[in-house]
């Protein structure tokens, strides 16, 4: 899927499985209910093949999309219907504040957990802006997949960060 993605230069969209037992066989057309609807979507890039083959994956986060229908699984991987989600990235002025505070512990992060300089490098060099930040804040600092999901699912940007901002507040970030 990775390396399709990249000579084809396709992003990739990632969705959120509650339970990997619900996973079961699907035919062309149908909607997949084990996946939640929202997902993020991105281009990858390899940071590190591995020797036993694995792949550590950037994805440059592009935004969000509705998944629909099974189109194919005739692959190793599932390609599903998808439609770009509108979002209000125009942020008020105490967003602005806010969002500062989220990079600050962001990048701290980052450089507590993230050992390869290069890797760290990379990362880093993908917080171009707010939409970036928390992104990459609610993915790596929230510890609870569904507060992570109700995140991903907003629509405003300023809202995201807000929400961010109370669980920075309240110590339910990973630092």
């Amino acid at each position: 899927m990775v390396r399709d993605s990249i000579t084809q230069n396709i992003p990739i969209a990632l969705g959120f499985i509650d339970n990997i037992e619900n996973v079961k066989p699907h035919l062309a057309g149908e909607k997949l209910s084990y996946v939640r609807e929202i997902a993020g979507y991105g281009y990858a890039r390899i940071v590190q093949e591995r020797l036993n083959g694995t792949l550590l994956v950037f994805i440059q986060a592009e935004g969000k999309v509705k998944l629909g229908n099974l189109k194919s699984s005739q692959t190793s991987y599932l390609i599903l219907e998808a439609e770009k989600k509108p979002e209000n990235h125009e942020l008020h002025e105490k967003s602005l504040q806010w969002v500062g505070l989220l990079n600050q512990i962001l990048a701290r992060w980052i450089h507590n957990h993230i050992p390869d300089q290069e890797q760290k490098q990379m990362f880093l060099s993908g917080l171009v802006g707010p939409q970036e930040i928390v992104g990459a804040f609610a993915t790596y600092l929230i510890k609870d997949y569904d507060i992570q999901q109700m995140v991903l699912e907003m629509d405003d940007l300023n809202d995201k960060i807000k929400v961010l901002y109370r669980l920075v507040e309240s110590n339910e970030v990973i630092t």
